[in-house]
């Protein structure tokens, strides 16, 4: 086999992913992404984005009958596959999810999720919006689906795995290219003929589910005569070496004709160490939230039109496409840079501190999503004067966790927070009701699963900060989390059952393996404090946090504010892991509930 790339369509590969010939090694990591990443996937193909090289490596009989290999996510492997993916299992096994919709939870999720194509979003080239995800508790088939298709033409929204099937009565024909496809596209148009174009036909639409099909993904195979040591190393060197130029290097050497020194005179001097340190993302947060603020968009074909006398086209209210120049001088420029500093600044006091309107992240690292930053800058900006509002500060707390236990700004997150923005300006200007707000309910609460949250994730880090807002105070210092600097690392997130503990009663401990690095075994505590608990069980450590504050009610006291409530308390101290998390669990719930008012 020659080592050249080529291409090759979703469709023939989704076919090839189905029948077992592409397998996953068993050094890469596990399928990932989130639901809100296959969406913005499944975008870019729709717009026909370069989406990324796919590295393959073509298995010998020998190679392939190996027991070192899993399939794609929701796929089974047939005896000896043809190819092992050393680069793009997550985009493939995204793709084969959504469009195949296999019998298989999602990935770290205790449900199967849908995805859905918006037409009336795409047919009026609104791509933002245009993939969306629905979670189901139990499987739903094709049958099930499709039992809904008058649904589809009322709502415009249409499931992606229309595009696996074949038309039950139409022999080798697939659904998309079958007359009953053809008669409900005819209803949908009359259904939407107020929202769409005239000179729309039922051809156009087929044509948008082609497009997924039809793309081409750039793949590039490696022989067989390659091994295992030499395949390791060039996908360690895919994943950690790899480099490129970001969109803030690209605007650096734009503006520099036009009198602005992005990086030395704007970045670099920039006077406010803590905004900096966040993460190595600041400075295109601070581009994006500019152009949230501009143009209700942020991702980075949109950062280009902030280079001054940049022509962009815009329609109106009447759909009338005309040119604009969004950013006149250089010195605009700047006026707008200065102000994204100003209020991603503000975001990041509100995030990173302990008052009743602030968010609890008491350390950079416990940030549950940085990408949160520009779209909440934007939002104080547009806002000013108006911040002490008691209807926004309830209706911004709603949101900010909702976005943090949605994970959908984690990852590619360009279109959620774009969709965010522009939801605030409409609840801004007519009290409209913001979609992320409403997509987080008590029954969405119920379905995570604590015991599988790791550290790093959204949700670990949004408790890490629910913790200190709930003043949790350390076990042996009795200071509150959040009450004191904690630049350094004096206070981290630790076990409660120490990872090494020794001496548990097995029956009481079925699960400790499994799940004592989640979040329902972790907590805020002073890094002297851990190093006193050491591998000690709970109920000797307790006995001496006891003697210590002089009473056993004191010590419940102090640890209510670490959502271990009576029952959760009694269970520590019986040194029942298996029993204590389930009620921590529960407690974490409920306040979160609570916290969001949720019914």
């Amino acid at each position: 086999m020659t080592e050249n790339p080529g291409t090759e369509s979703v469709e023939e590969l989704l076919k090839l992913v189905d029948q077992g010939d592409y397998a996953i090694p068993h050094f890469q990591r596990g399928f990932e992404w989130r639901p809100g990443m296959v969406s913005d996937l499944v975008q870019s193909i729709i717009q026909n984005y370069y989406t990324g090289l796919l590295l393959l490596w073509e298995l010998s009989q020998d190679q392939a009958s190996n027991d070192q290999w899993d399939p794609v996510w929701g796929a089974r492997l047939n005896g000896n596959p043809g190819y092992a993916i050393l680069d793009g299992q997550q985009r493939l096994s995204s793709l084969y999810y959504a469009l195949y919709n296999p019998k298989r939870k999602f990935p770290n999720r205790k449900s199967y999720y849908a995805f859905y194509i918006d037409l009336v979003q795409i047919l009026n080239q609104e791509f933002d919006n245009g993939i969306d995800y629905k979670f189901f508790t139990y499987y739903r088939s094709w049958e099930d689906f499709y039992s809904e298709k008058d649904k589809w033409a009322q709502t415009g929204k249409v499931p992606l795995s229309i595009l696996s099937v074949n038309h039950p009565s139409e022999t080798n024909k697939s659904f998309i290219d079958s007359r009953e496809f053809y008669d409900w596209s005819l209803e949908f148009l009359e259904n939407h003929s107020e929202k769409l174009s005239s000179d729309i036909v039922p051809h156009d639409i087929r044509d948008v589910f082609n497009s997924i099909l039809k793309y081409q993904f750039v793949y590039y195979p490696l022989s067989s005569s390659r091994d295992i040591p030499d395949i390791c190393n060039i996908f360690a060197r895919v994943n950690e070496k790899g480099m490129k130029l970001s969109t803030f290097d690209l605007l650096n050497a734009f503006l520099y004709p036009k009198g602005v020194q992005l990086r030395k005179d704007l970045w670099e001097n920039l006077d406010n160490e803590l905004l900096k340190s966040i993460d190595s993302n600041v400075p295109e947060y601070l581009l994006k939230l500019v152009s949230l603020v501009k143009q209700n968009y942020c991702s980075s074909k949109y950062l280009y039109n902030l280079i001054p006398e940049e022509k962009t086209t815009r329609k109106d209210e009447e759909g009338n496409k005309h040119e604009v120049i969004l950013v006149e001088s250089g010195d605009e420029f700047k006026n707008l840079w200065r102000g994204s500093c100003k209020f991603a600044e503000k975001a990041r006091e509100m995030i990173m501190n302990t008052g009743e309107a602030d968010f609890g992240a008491i350390k950079t690292d416990f940030i549950p999503n940085t990408t949160i930053i520009p779209v909440l800058g934007a939002l104080l900006w547009i806002f000013e004067g108006d911040v002490d509002e008691p209807l926004f500060k309830n209706y911004v707390q709603k949101w900010y966790w909702s976005a943090a236990f949605s994970e959908d700004y984690s990852g590619s997150s360009d279109s959620v927070m774009a969709k965010d923005f522009r939801d605030w300006k409409l609840w801004i200007d007519n009290k409209t009701p913001i979609e992320r707000i409403k997509k987080i309910n008590k029954e969405y609460i119920q379905e995570m699963d604590f015991k599988t949250i790791r550290k790093g994730s959204s949700r670990y880090n949004a408790i890490l900060c629910l913790l200190a807002l709930n003043n949790a105070s350390d076990f042996y210092k009795k200071r509150q989390a959040g009450s004191g600097d904690y630049v350094s690392s004096r206070i981290n997130d630790h076990h409660i059952f120490p990872s090494k503990v020794n001496g548990l009663d097995p029956s009481k401990n079925q699960s400790f393996k499994e799940t004592k690095d989640s979040i329902a075994n972790r907590t805020l505590l002073f890094d002297e404090t851990n190093g006193k608990i050491k591998n000690k069980k709970p109920s000797k450590y307790l006995d001496e946090i006891i003697k210590k504050h002089g009473g056993e009610q004191k010590v419940k006291n102090i640890l209510k504010g670490h959502f271990i409530t009576e029952s959760a308390y009694n269970f520590l101290k019986n040194d029942n892991y298996d029993q204590f998390i389930l009620e921590r669990e529960k407690a974490i719930k409920q306040h979160l509930i609570n916290k969001l008012e949720l019914s």
